[in-house]
């Protein structure tokens, strides 16, 4: 009857490393929801909540680019007319825009996410969508989103150290101020690496876990 318990234990024992070991290694870590209320903005943002924000084009109340005050990229603090680069073909580059930004202190690792959607507006003179530019930003460096065509999809970003970075996303009017296209932003989220207590403690799961099984299993 002792050695039943004791077996008993054994396996009880094991399967609560294995299964914890599991766990840690399916969920390294939680991620860390950002406030969009808590981002500042320029331009045309709105309505925009804790999960999503929505920048808009093609509006009057849109900021200018090319640089200056108050403009785009004196606003995202990256180099005047720099936003250009998002459209190297165009004939006047980027005209008008919105964007928001956040300093968000991260370690080495750190993933930022977020879903992304873009809606262009259609030139009916034309008979084409235009050709507006949806981007993030990281401190000064300028990441399209909307490559290919594409028009939605989900932005990763993992920081390559620790720091405070500036992260901004916006949309910009390429060419002309007109056509009112809509860029929105949702579920942002900025996932910690895992720490090295927490990496320690799976494989210290596990090879408890193992140990225990074999001398188990040699034993029966």
């Amino acid at each position: 009857m002792f050695m039943t318990f004791k077996r008993s234990l054994l396996t009880a024992g094991t399967v609560s490393l294995l299964s914890a070991g599991n766990c840690l290694l399916a969920h390294p870590s939680y991620a860390i929801s950002l406030d969009f209320n808590d981002w500042d903005s320029i331009g045309n943002v709105q309505p925009v909540t804790s999960n999503s924000a929505q920048a808009n084009s093609g509006t009057a109340s849109t900021a200018i680019a090319g640089g200056g005050t108050d403009s785009l990229e004196d606003f995202l603090e990256i180099a005047p007319g720099s936003l250009d680069n998002l459209a190297p073909d165009s004939f006047f580059g980027a005209v008008r825009g919105s964007a928001i930004k956040k300093t968000i202190v991260v370690q080495a690792g750190d993933k930022l996410t977020f879903n992304w959607n873009l809606t262009l507006a259609f030139n009916q003179e034309l008979g084409a969508f235009d050709l507006d530019k949806a981007f993030v930003t990281i401190n000064d460096s300028i990441n399209p989103l909307n490559i290919d065509n594409s028009l939605t999809g989900i932005y990763e970003y993992i920081f390559p150290n620790a720091g405070n970075f500036l992260v901004g996303i916006g949309i910009v009017d390429i060419d002309d101020a007109g056509g009112e296209s809509q860029l929105i932003v949702s579920s942002p989220t900025l996932e910690p690496v895992p720490e090295p207590l927490t990496i320690l403690g799976v494989f210290t799961g596990f090879g408890c876990g193992l140990i225990m099984q074999r001398r188990f299993g040699k034993k029966s």
